[in-house]
């Protein structure tokens, strides 16, 4: 049964892992840096994603197709992926994603790493168009406004107001080209999220826009962790939440890292 929680930030192992890695980093539509290091030699290359997507690429062997190509020869290395690292930078697209994909398929075959088992889904048994289509409800609406808006004061207690409030502009503007209801939306100096034409919520369908606020209360906790630590930053997330925790969790938005718990 899969847990609920904020996951821990890092995702690490071994270049056998590679693939698995970014499988989840896929299937989750994270946003950070994927770190791989050749542990034969000198090299290493930086892989930025945002929303599960391959944005930009940063290797001491030049462009992305110059990285991947001599990926393809790596036999040994340690793979890091480090959530809510991100980047403003855009340069690479779908088809570097797919010279992407024939590099983890040629490092599979040569035996280097291991692909995921993908579940098989049976269209038309699980989910109804109905479903995919159901839009958000005026009170699940309200809760996320009010859960974000509480996440928000988390990082304004850390860094100010002012500072928080520019933040939380910087993450709507990263989170918007995964979620094009976001470029819409904007947090007041209070701390709420904003909507000036509501029959915008009628054109996404629920699910996007619960990945949406997922990411988005992802990603605020990724800020602020690296100030005060993950055991903390998650405290301070569930007291400023408190009695909402319980309905965001219930939405599937929040997540709640049980070996964080039990860290002394």
């Amino acid at each position: 049964m899969p847990q609920s929680g904020l996951p821990g930030s890092l995702w690490q192992g071994p270049l056998r892992d590679l693939a698995l890695i970014v499988y989840q980093v896929r299937r989750v539509r994270a946003f950070g840096r994927l770190t791989i290091r050749n542990t034969e030699r000198l090299s290493i290359s930086h892989l930025y994603f945002r929303a599960g997507k391959l944005v930009h690429c940063i290797g001491n062997r030049g462009d992305i197709r110059s990285t991947l190509q001599e990926l393809q020869a790596w036999t040994q290395g340690m793979v890091r992926f480090e959530r809510g690292a991100i980047t403003r930078d855009v340069t690479l697209n779908e088809t570097h994603e797919r010279l992407f994909e024939e590099t983890l398929q040629r490092l599979h075959r040569s035996g280097v790493i291991q692909m995921p088992t993908v579940p098989c889904v049976v269209e038309g048994t699980a989910v109804t168009v109905s479903e995919t289509q159901a839009l958000l409800t005026p009170l699940e609406w309200r809760i996320l406004i009010e859960g974000t808006r509480r996440v928000a004061l988390v990082i304004a207690r850390l860094v100010g107001s002012q500072e928080a409030l520019a933040v939380l502009r910087d993450i709507l503007d990263d989170l918007s080209t995964a979620f094009p209801l976001f470029a819409h939306l904007q947090f007041s100096p209070a701390g709420y999220l904003q909507l000036a034409d509501q029959t915008l919520l009628d054109r996404y369908p629920r699910n996007e826009l619960l990945e949406g606020f997922s990411a988005l209360i992802e990603t605020c906790f990724y800020f602020c962790a690296p100030l005060v630590g993950e055991r903390e930053a998650h405290t301070l997330t569930m007291q400023a939440l408190h009695e909402l925790a319980p309905a965001l969790s219930g939405l599937g938005v929040l997540r709640i890292e049980r070996p964080l718990l039990s860290q002394g």
